[in-house]
């Protein structure tokens, strides 16, 4: 029974509703419990006789429950909002202090005066009888007086904060369950690429005699695919790397539409190995150019592709003919997510897309970073393979 009530507690989809009205109503019923508990001892055996009726015996039970109630909820309010912020649980605390004044003072008036109850065990109405508001709330003994209400509401904050424990246990168990299954995934996910590489390189093997061709074109896919999985995990990526990717991409396009494509691409001969830029951001416009102006036709196309180096300025240009259906090219998902990254990582960068008649054009020019690895290493010179 315990057992299921925690668990339908600690459970954040579960715990709405009437569930959560429940609890705090039992938790309300608790506090009102644990005051009448604290007052029997002085109601069966008080120091004189009393003879009270019903309701005087419940006043001060119901004043000392609402009081507790209020700094609970104030309480826990605070500590999830501002346990953090120092500057603002102070004033927040002093605030607590001010509202419990307030509710114990006038409730001890509303106990004496329509409950009939002349003084309770700690003295407190006689106490704030003889000051004004103001007076009693400044008075150092009136903190004594507090001390007593103050110390009952630790009991339901203690179950709160217990409650709160158990139920980061279990999130951090159902995380370390769901970790462990994303583990489980990422190696599951890892061995149908090398399942693909192995049969790339068998493919590999069979054709490098018969067909150079095809065999050059498995090697440059599996160099693709090696690079796209392995080594762009990074925020950045050495340059040299990704133009050798693009070069291979634009070999492979060039190879499935021989016939009836003419392209003119143009790389820089030599790339300092110590410039880094974000995986993927150029491929996007390349690709783009070829599936809109090549692939949705079966006439003769052609596409120009120029990426230049100026230091670490980057300038991509590329033009393709437009086909039926080119309007796509502009809203396209690819083109609006590397527009959202280009913003993010180069937010000096320059786009230009031109989208004419029967030709659309995009020139970018970004400002490439250092990687930090080679940062104050001396510069070298990698060159791209022809």
């Amino acid at each position: 029974m315990i057992q299921r009530t925690l668990a339908l507690i600690t459970d954040e989809t579960r715990y709405r509703g009437l569930t959560r009205l429940a609890f705090h109503g039992v938790l309300i019923l608790g506090v009102f419990l644990l005051i009448f508990s604290a007052y029997i001892p002085w109601f069966l055996y008080p120091s004189s006789p009393l003879d009270w009726p019903f309701k005087t015996y419940a006043g001060p039970i119901l004043r000392d429950s609402l009081c507790v109630i209020v700094q609970y909820y104030m309480l826990v309010f605070l500590v999830k909002h501002y346990a953090r912020k120092p500057l603002l649980l102070v004033p927040g605390l002093v605030v607590f202090y001010f509202v419990l004044f307030t509710c114990y003072y006038y409730t001890s008036y509303v106990v004496k005066r329509y409950f009939g109850l002349p003084d309770d065990y700690s003295g407190s109405i006689n106490h704030f009888e003889r000051f004004s508001f103001w007076q009693a709330l400044t008075h150092p003994v009136t903190f004594f007086h507090l001390m007593f209400i103050i110390e009952r509401a630790f009991y339901p904050l203690a179950l709160r904060l217990l409650i709160e424990i158990y139920r980061r246990q279990k999130r951090n168990l159902r995380l370390e369950k769901q970790y462990t299954r994303l583990e489980l995934d990422f190696l599951k996910s890892q061995i149908n690429p090398h399942f693909l590489f192995n049969v790339l390189n068998s493919v590999y093997a069979l054709t490098e005699e018969s067909n150079p061709r095809a065999a050059r074109i498995v090697e440059q896919l599996s160099g693709m695919m090696r690079y796209s999985l392995y080594e762009t995990s990074d925020t950045l990526v050495p340059l040299y790397k990704e133009l050798a990717f693009i070069r291979d991409y634009v070999g492979l396009e060039q190879l499935r539409t021989a016939k009836r494509l003419q392209l003119e691409a143009v790389f820089p001969e030599h790339v300092d190995e110590g410039l880094a830029i974000a995986p993927f951001i150029l491929i996007t416009f390349v690709e783009n150019a070829f599936k809109h102006g090549v692939h949705n036709t079966t006439r003769k196309s052609w596409v120009k592709l120029k990426i230049t180096l100026d230091d670490e300025a980057l300038s991509l240009k590329i033009s393709n003919q437009k086909t039926a259906d080119a309007s796509q090219q502009a809203g396209g998902i690819g083109l609006i997510n590397v527009r959202k990254r280009l913003y993010a990582l180069y937010p000096g960068h320059e786009l230009t897309v031109s989208d004419e008649t029967e030709v659309y054009h995009i020139q970018l020019q970004i400002k490439l970073t250092r990687s930090e690895w080679t940062r104050n290493a001396p510069w070298q010179l990698h060159a791209l393979a022809n």
